[in-house]
């Protein structure tokens, strides 16, 4: 795609505040790409304005609620994922109480480590035909989460040394002692591992994800958690962490990738796999909403994954939720209501009352998890 047909289509998408109407901005852009006659080029120029067209079609449509007498459409192709994983080639070089140093250039600080509550087992649910009373049970780490500590910030520039100090210290005390996430990259981009990763962080809560097979449910037993400290804005298009930051945060990924032989799409960010069971809503929290640097990490963009709290579950997405995201998740939601249109079309039903058997199918897998874990509690009393 033409470098200068993006900018030019995302600065002008960029001058209009409200998200919605951004999006049928960009939704009629494609309609009037799709319907000008052709143009006489030269040859060689062909495929470019192809990929142009390609490029617009494929922009997000706009905001639109389900309703019970919604017109159905005809549904896009399902997502497909990429090619198979090729996983890195990363191997520990130095290992010592107070740190390790690994083949890729990783270096994880290890005075802030603690253990928590051992990783046993963890339900999943296939994906082709979801039964919460038959879960599958796993132990090893699946995915990562990616999320943004949310702390104070100061400018990053060699006056402010001391505080950028100070202020890493407390944070990581904090995480520490809540035992939140399983590595924290600091400003300077220093690694420090903090949960082991053989233990259980409390990062990601009530969360929702799937790969090709299966779906995850409460991810802070299946996926790590990578903390990057800085905070985000609303609807910011540029990565809030700096360029050390996410240096390490490739080489980090490439490590857990290698050493849990994790899947490239089941790298995701907070905002993609957080819900509201009570509202039935995605996006309870947004950190990395739509800015999060997937391709400088080395992963591909996965904000065009469509959401299986969506699709698999019913849950719905609100104004306050696209108020908090870019453009690059759209595609991946737009996808993931088709996903659900089509099954309730298969199915002879609405799509509300699709959406209602879905979270009922939810709830239950909710209710099963809460006992199962108030028995394990029970167990560790007596």
């Amino acid at each position: 795609m033409p470098l200068n047909l993006r900018n030019s289509l995302e600065s002008r998408a960029s001058r209009i505040q409200d998200p919605i109407e951004r999006l049928r901005y960009l939704k009629s852009r494609a309609a009037r790409a799709v319907a000008q006659p052709a143009i006489r080029r030269p040859r060689k120029k062909f495929p470019l304005v192809c990929l142009a067209l390609v490029f617009i079609s494929l922009l997000i449509p706009g905001y639109q609620a389900s309703t019970g007498t919604e017109q159905i459409v005809p549904p896009f192709p399902r997502f497909q994922a990429g090619a198979a994983d090729v996983y890195p080639n990363v191997w520990v070089v130095e290992k010592r109480p107070e740190f390790e140093v690994y083949s890729n250039g990783l270096r994880i600080d290890d005075r802030y480590a603690v253990s928590n509550q051992g990783r046993l087992f963890y339900p999943v649910f296939q994906r082709s035909a979801i039964d919460p009373d038959q879960p599958e049970w796993r132990s090893e780490p699946a995915g990562i989460v990616y999320h943004t500590t949310e702390s104070d910030q100061v400018d990053f520039e060699v006056g402010q040394n001391g505080e950028l100090k100070r202020i890493g210290k407390d944070v990581l005390t904090f995480v520490r002692r809540n035992r939140c996430y399983h590595f924290v990259i600091d400003r300077f981009g220093q690694v420090f591992r903090v949960v082991q990763e053989s233990d259980v962080a409390n990062h990601a809560g009530y969360s929702v994800w799937a790969d090709d097979k299966v779906v995850y449910v409460n991810l802070n037993g299946s996926f790590l958690g990578i903390a990057f400290e800085t905070q985000t804005q609303r609807g910011q298009d540029l990565p809030s962490a700096n360029p050390a930051q996410i240096r390490s945060a490739r080489t980090l990924t490439e490590m857990l990738r290698a050493k849990y032989r994790i899947s490239a799409s089941n790298c995701v960010t907070h905002a993609q796999v957080s819900v509201n069971p009570r509202k039935m809503l995605i996006g309870y929290h947004t950190d990395w909403a739509g800015n999060f640097p997937f391709m400088e990490v080395g992963l591909s963009d996965n904000y065009i994954a469509p959401p299986a709290s969506i699709s698999a579950f019913g849950f719905d997405y609100d104004p306050v939720f696209v108020h908090a995201t870019g453009v690059r998740i759209w595609q991946g939601l737009a996808l993931a209501e088709d996903e659900l249109r089509a099954e309730a079309i298969a199915g002879g039903l609405t799509v509300p009352q699709y959406r209602a058997i879905l979270q009922k199918k939810y709830k239950q897998i909710i209710e099963t998890l809460k006992a199962a874990s108030a028995d394990q509690e029970t167990d560790h009393a007596t």
